[in-house]
């Protein structure tokens, strides 16, 4: 019995010592070995590890993709380092984000000056932010994380404007917002083989330079798949049947949208984006009601603004629902919930507050197939 604990104590401690063996090799060929080279060792390495040739499996190929993937760097820093897109890059004093368009001259002492004010508003109570903002007269309205972001951003705007250096402003990027909230078919509980066809198209045209709801254009669709509506839809939503029989079928209603685009000279003389609450209303509903109905999908809603995601990185908190990001704010809903073009008018209310708190609207969604 001694004997046999013996080689299983000799077994472990040889596997133990073979895996740090392993670990040390691939850490000190990364540390040491350059450019392609260093790509090859480490992918002979993991085709030993993973089996070889066709037999890597999933986990495999990841690692092995993973492994061989390229810094995708702009045309301009090409050739400039091997930091990977995200990452900062430090040259001349000055620190460069190379997905973005800032660079940060880090001998400003600007920044000095706005850390040191970040840590003042840090330590300040949620009455003392209050009084700050009513002071500046600013809006007092929202969560702790609302009131310190709205504070640190007035006032770093504030002391970059004063220095000439570049602000955030949405307005340089899109002259509208064409805010979309979908509703579709819906049943409770929902088949495994149901699809959603969308019975309303709403949109709130949003003027980035006024900070004013503009226009809007609401219709309904009659489905296809699933002509009448569940009771549940039906609750859920307030549309009615009769409003959906007597509406078009959705290659009309897009025709439509694309007409009333042209009267307001959108994608013509002026910019736009489209903004949701979410990743679905494009990438699924409207996905595949074009795939139902056999038209194009719109190129122009290939990519959008995401406004939880816009928001929580924003004001730094949690990922929120339409209901809970207005509570956050402190603002209410106005309509009906899930009634589309109510829905839409609240998310553009969201996205106003965003710019007024100086948030620059940007793409941060696209279709994923």
């Amino acid at each position: 019995m001694f004997n046999n604990n013996l080689c299983i104590l000799c077994g472990s401690l040889f596997v133990g010592f073979a895996v740090i063996f392993v670990v040390y090799k691939l850490l000190f060929m990364r540390k040491h070995s350059s450019g392609d080279n260093s790509t090859l060792l480490g992918s002979q390495y993991l085709q030993a590890i993973f089996g070889g040739g066709q037999s890597l499996g999933t986990f495999g190929s990841m690692a092995m993709a993973d492994w061989q993937r390229k810094p995708e760097l702009p045309t301009e820093i090409q050739g400039q380092g091997k930091g990977y897109v995200s990452a900062p890059d430090m040259r001349n004093n000055s620190l460069t984000y190379p997905d973005t368009k800032y660079v940060k001259d880090l001998r400003n002492p600007i920044y000095r000056a706005i850390s040191r004010q970040n840590g003042e508003i840090n330590r300040m109570s949620k009455e003392q932010m209050k009084a700050k903002l009513a002071e500046l007269s600013l809006n007092t309205s929202g969560i702790g994380e609302i009131l310190r972001t709205r504070l640190k951003t007035h006032y770093k705007n504030h002391l970059m404007g004063q220095d000439g250096l570049e602000t955030p402003c949405t307005q340089r990027n899109y002259d509208y917002l064409c805010v979309i909230d979908f509703e579709a078919t819906c049943e409770e509980p929902t088949p495994i083989d149901y699809i959603q066809e969308i019975i309303e198209f709403p949109i709130v045209l949003v003027n980035t330079k006024t900070m004013k709801i503009e226009d809007k254009f609401d219709s309904f669709i009659r489905p296809e798949l699933n002509p009448r509506l569940s009771t549940f839809c039906k609750d859920l939503t307030s549309i009615t049947q009769k409003q959906v029989d007597r509406a078009d079928l959705f290659p009309v209603v897009l025709s439509r949208v694309h007409e009333w685009m042209k009267t307001k000279a959108l994608g013509k003389e002026h910019s736009f984006i489209i903004v949701t609450d979410g990743p679905w209303d494009m990438n699924m509903y409207l996905n595949v009601q074009c795939k139902l109905s056999q038209v194009r999908y719109p190129s122009y809603a290939r990519q959008w603004i995401n406004l939880c995601k816009t928001f929580s990185n924003f004001y730094k908190t949690k990922r929120m629902c339409l209901r809970n990001m207005l509570a956050a704010l402190e603002m209410g809903f106005d309509g009906r919930p899930h009634r589309g073009i109510d829905d839409a008018m609240n998310i553009a209310n969201i996205a106003i507050r965003l710019m007024e708190d100086g948030c620059e609207l940007e793409v941060n969604d696209r279709l994923s197939q």
